[in-house]
């Protein structure tokens, strides 16, 4: 590398110092993903409707389309632990994992959850007629993602400061 008098650093400097650079907005940038993830995961547990609590202990959120629920999150949890805590360790340890480019699902286990969401009309398995309305949190939530999302970046740059 030739240096030019009078100049301070050479080329080399300077690519180091954009490879560090790169390597932090990559960092900042999967720590604001991650971040905005879990606000969303706590805003959508937050709005489930609550009656027995199974609607709210069945939401996991999955990485990468992984359908398939490792721990029970059912009342039956043989740690004897809650059942909440169970899907929301799992759903928080989902999350911490995931990279920038990896998809999340928020998915919710308990059967009747989309017809709680969406409503029914209309006759069940047993010949029951239903005629219950929808209560469309997941569309409420879901309809406040971006800004969920920006106001973890926003965080995120407000520490950075």
């Amino acid at each position: 590398m030739a240096r030019i008098r009078g100049s301070v650093g050479t080329s080399r400097s300077f690519i180091s110092s954009v490879n560090k650079w790169t390597l932090q907005t990559e960092e900042r940038s999967e720590q604001a993903f991650q971040n905005g993830a879990l606000d969303f995961y706590d805003e959508l547990a937050a709005n489930t409707p609550v009656d027995t609590g199974n609607l709210r202990n069945s939401l996991v959120a999955h990485l990468n389309s992984a359908g398939s629920v490792s721990t029970v999150t059912g009342p039956g949890n043989s740690s004897g632990d809650s059942t909440f805590r169970g899907g929301a360790e799992q759903s928080i340890a989902n999350i911490m994992k995931a990279k920038l480019g990896d998809r999340i699902s928020f998915v919710y286990h308990a059967t009747y959850a989309r017809r709680l969401n969406l409503g029914f009309f209309g006759f069940d398995s047993l010949g029951r007629f239903y005629n219950q309305p929808g209560r469309f949190w997941i569309e409420k939530v879901g309809a406040r993602y971006r800004s969920i999302m920006r106001a973890a970046a926003t965080r995120l740059k407000m520490v950075m400061k």
